[in-house]
């Protein structure tokens, strides 16, 4: 398994309905990524006229999710 979801990240797919498989896929096929802080990247995919933001640890895998969500900042 090249993915890997925290607690919160489950309870957040089942909150926001998301499907593990299409974090995921997210993750492993971004259209675009953004570095953060320590460990930290952000795999996006844009979705009609939202975007999909997925926080996630590691720099190798297995990466490990920690939340996801529409990005407001980056709809149009």
């Amino acid at each position: 398994m090249n993915v890997r979801f925290t607690k919160h990240a489950e309870n957040m797919l089942r909150e926001r309905r998301f499907r593990k498989e299409t974090v995921e896929n997210i993750v492993q096929n971004p259209d675009w990524k953004e570095v953060g802080e320590e460990d930290i990247w952000f795999a996006f995919r844009k979705v009609g006229k939202k975007v999909i933001r997925v926080v996630v640890e590691g720099r190798r895998k297995p990466y490990t999710v920690i939340t996801m969500y529409y990005d407001r900042r980056l709809e149009r």
